[in-house]
């Protein structure tokens, strides 16, 4: 279930090679469950990143995994948009057993 919501700037709307392989070879983990959803910004205010990306992630994970994924989504994205890895601002975000709904039946693990 690793899900990342990544928001991006316009000039980083078309980036090079498979981005779900890129972080599945940073993170060291499996892509066959990796998620990427790829939001072009209209507007940034305040302090400027040039990706932003909310990563969602199981509570089953251990620290050292949600470690890779986190860091390994912040280096695919790098490599993917040609954009250095302190213009791109990861959060991780952990969700519990019973809090997500897939297929209209709540997951549980």
């Amino acid at each position: 279930m690793p899900i990342a919501n990544c928001i991006v700037a316009p000039e980083c709307a078309s980036g090079a090679g498979d981005l779900i392989e890129l972080w599945a070879s940073s993170s060291g983990l499996p892509a066959e469950q990796m998620t990427i959803n790829i939001i072009l910004r209209s507007e940034q205010l305040g302090k400027r990143y040039t990706i932003m990306a909310n990563l969602l992630l199981p509570s089953l994970w251990s620290d050292t995994h949600i470690s890779r994924l986190q860091l390994g989504l912040a280096s695919a994205l790098s490599l993917h948009f040609a954009v250095a890895i302190d213009e791109i601002f990861v959060t991780t975000q952990i969700v519990t057993s019973g809090l997500v709904v897939e297929g209209g039946r709540e997951i549980h693990w």
